[in-house]
């Protein structure tokens, strides 16, 4: 029989809970495996954290650990908390807001036995999130396609084989964007269809400033398309400066012409700026390799249940 931990983020969830717990009770009294159910708490600004202790020593019967956060991370820094805490040889994750049904893991449980995998996403026909943020989660995939990762099967509804998970196991540090980890560890990696739910309780927790910066977040730290348009953009005003250049020093000696001092002041605040900008983007991949090292950026848990 196979051992499955499912990890659960959790963030003002307080309304959810209890329709959450009987889900997960109906599901795991009928799956033919033993299931450990992981709930991060990530801070809730509500009673999530006691909600969630007090419901799953009522009268629930399956194996749970609670975790609650000292501050507000993010869910993928919660759920790479989840990681760290899991033992079983197969992990699962999914969201706290009931649009995920857990009776999809039997998909993605057959599916990773019958191929083989190592990891696999939950993907959806009909997402049921708001029209703009489906628009904003396609382009932000299209983006970041332009790395060595295909992210276009990506959602929070997932399977994995421990090993996948072990790097979260040795740090308890903050994470942006936990699925570029996932997918550089997995060799073989797949999605099948599971059905999306919509919102029952209250609107996202993510409002949308906070996926814009969310989205230029993951841009700027896990994606090299900063560096590569900075690269061709510096390319190509290289050539186009030489080019000037040449017609200048071309119309010094055939007319006669001083070199116009609007154009040299025009191309030098203009290198400078690009150089900055350049050294500052530099800048901040250095600074946050130095605060992982120094570990100034761990993760503390307030409490365990």
């Amino acid at each position: 029989m196979k051992d499955i931990d499912i990890v659960i983020p959790v963030y003002n969830a307080e309304a959810n809970i209890p329709d959450l717990l009987v889900s997960l009770e109906n599901w795991s009294a009928n799956v033919s495996a033993n299931v450990h159910f992981i709930f991060v708490d990530d801070a809730s600004g509500d009673n999530s954290y006691q909600c969630l202790v007090d419901k799953l020593q009522e009268v629930l019967n399956f194996s749970f650990e609670v975790i609650q956060l000292a501050k507000n991370y993010g869910q993928h820094t919660a759920t790479a908390v989840g990681f760290s805490f899991s033992s079983s040889s197969l992990v699962g994750t999914m969201d706290d807001d009931l649009q995920h049904n857990p009776e999809d893991f039997d998909v993605l449980i057959a599916k990773m036995d019958l191929e083989d995998l190592d990891l696999v996403y939950g993907t959806y026909d009909d997402k049921a999130h708001a029209a703009g943020r489906n628009l904003g989660s396609r382009m932000l995939k299209r983006l970041m396609g332009y790395s060595d990762i295909d992210y276009s099967i990506v959602t929070s509804f997932r399977l994995m084989k421990s090993e996948v998970v072990e790097g979260f196991k040795m740090s308890l540090s903050p994470v942006i964007f936990l699925d570029e980890f996932l997918l550089r560890n997995a060799s073989a990696v797949e999605s099948c269809k599971v059905s999306h739910a919509k919102r029952v309780n209250g609107e996202s927790n993510y409002s949308t400033w906070k996926l814009i910066r969310f989205a230029i977040q993951i841009l700027m730290l896990h994606s090299p398309l900063p560096l590569k348009i900075i690269t061709r953009f510096g390319l190509l005003m290289s050539i186009i400066f030489f080019i000037i250049g040449c017609y200048y020093i071309y119309a010094k000696f055939a007319f006669g012409s001083e070199l116009g001092f609007t154009s040299l002041i025009v191309s030098i605040f203009f290198s400078t700026g690009m150089i900055l900008l350049s050294l500052g983007i530099i800048g901040e991949y250095i600074r946050r390799l130095w605060v992982a090292q120094k570990n100034f950026d761990r993760v503390l848990i307030r409490k365990k249940c």
